[in-house]
């Protein structure tokens, strides 16, 4: 069920977006870029990641709880953001594009909150229909309204709006659920258990954040870094290249990870063996990456040139260098949950750093060597790709031992 809403999905952003790159330029889609990950690290922070605990209590009420709790946390987020973009606008002299432009991230930021939270009940709930459901009707809406507003011409506040819409559409199947239960659930609100389920869960804000932190600020300055040692435009061809070959994750790998996750957990809590799980789920990654990246690493450019227009060839030559890179990253990252499991998030949040180190230094230090003739372009791309995928599958290693490690202390307990 998943698989096939997430397919689906993403069928019509593969059908749509040779369209909508023929209708906006690079650099509009590298604006639209650095918008989304601006929202993607609200986003990622807002709730302090006591969203990711809704599947994990055994009590269905502790999990409303908990789910109650992350809205909170969530509606205060969104405050102190719209709080900082407002003095923001202030202090450039109230422009009144900057003020329409934090009114969209805050909003947009909110509605992908709100999907993060409700997919996570779901998962709990097993209510795969709904995330499928959620899916393919952001994904219509916004790929929609991308080519109407290309159509009329409407530039990058049309590319914006549409996925503020597509947020809107993607969360109304999660609040009815969230108001069913609300409404079937003999809930009775207590300030006392939510703050003893605050504290049972610590190492999500404590250990998590910090690591999520990471990774969506790291993405943050890699689109500043880019657009200022080159362009806007270069961003773009550097963000569509990556959006596409991560594709395959968001199309099957972000399913298998949702119920590795469900599945891992179940087993977890009744002291059932992981690493045989883990080791299939790495197996089966890996022999659903190898054909369609290793197309990509050969014919890339040419590909792109083709099906998105001569103006994203440059796009294409980037994705054959980083396909080895994102391969390694589809094997790596449906498995990631794994810690949050078993219990060694902070084990992950070092490693989380020094994945952020090598990017940024590639990305952030590498140009300034570029500029003194000493390195070009493609060469930065091939030294980061490279780095980032022994790297990626030096973790996998890492992440198979900690669990056969796990798996053998639990069966110890048990005995």
């Amino acid at each position: 069920m998943l698989t096939s809403g997430t397919v689906l999905a993403q069928m019509v952003s593969y059908l749509a977006t040779p369209f909508i790159t023929r209708l906006f330029t690079p650099d509009e889609i590298g604006e639209l870029g650095v918008f989304l990950r601006i929202t993607a690290f609200i986003t990622a922070i807002a709730t302090a990641r006591y969203e990711l605990t809704l599947p994990l209590p055994k009590n269905h009420h502790h999990a409303f709880q908990l789910f109650r709790l992350s809205l909170r946390i969530a509606l205060i987020s969104i405050g102190v953001s719209l709080f900082v973009g407002l003095g923001y606008w202030v202090w450039s002299d109230f422009e009144l594009a900057t003020l329409w432009y934090i009114l969209f991230i805050v909003s947009t930021s909110f509605f992908m909150i709100f999907r993060n939270i409700g997919t996570n009940w779901a998962i709990r709930n097993k209510s795969f229909n709904h995330i499928s459901i959620s899916g393919v009707v952001g994904s219509t809406f916004t790929n929609s309204i991308k080519i109407i507003a290309g159509l009329l011409h409407f530039g990058v506040i049309g590319l914006i709006l549409s996925h503020l819409i597509g947020a809107v559409m993607a969360v109304i199947v999660f609040i009815r659920e969230y108001l069913t239960t609300k409404k079937t659930l003999p809930f009775k609100r207590s300030k006392a258990k939510m703050k003893v389920l605050a504290t049972t869960y610590r190492e999500f804000p404590t250990v998590n954040l910090p690591h999520t932190l990471l990774d969506n600020g790291r993405e943050l300055l890699i689109a500043f870094f880019v657009v200022e040692f080159f362009d806007q435009a270069i961003f773009g061809a550097y963000d569509h290249s990556f959006r596409m070959l991560k594709l395959p994750l968001v199309l099957v790998g972000a399913s298998m990870g949702q119920v590795f996750f469900n599945r891992c957990s179940t087993a977890f809590s009744e002291k059932r063996a992981l690493y045989p799980l883990l080791k299939k789920t790495t197996l089966m990654l890996a022999a659903l990456s190898i054909v369609p990246f290793s197309i990509i690493f050969f014919f890339g450019e040419e590909m792109f040139s083709v099906v998105f227009g001569e103006k994203w060839a440059y796009s294409g030559e980037i994705s054959e260098i980083i396909a080895p890179w994102l391969m390694i990253n589809f094997i790596a990252s449906p498995i990631s949950t794994i810690p949050l499991i078993i219990g060694r998030q902070k084990l992950f949040f070092w490693l989380g750093l020094v994945s952020t180190v090598i990017q940024l230094a590639g990305f952030g230090l590498l140009p300034i060597l570029m500029n003194q003739g000493e390195i070009n372009g493609n060469e930065l791309f091939w030294i980061i790709s490279l780095a980032m995928s022994l790297f990626l599958i030096l973790v996998i290693f890492i992440k198979l031992n900690i669990t056969k490690k796990a798996d053998q202390l639990n069966a110890i307990h048990s005995s």
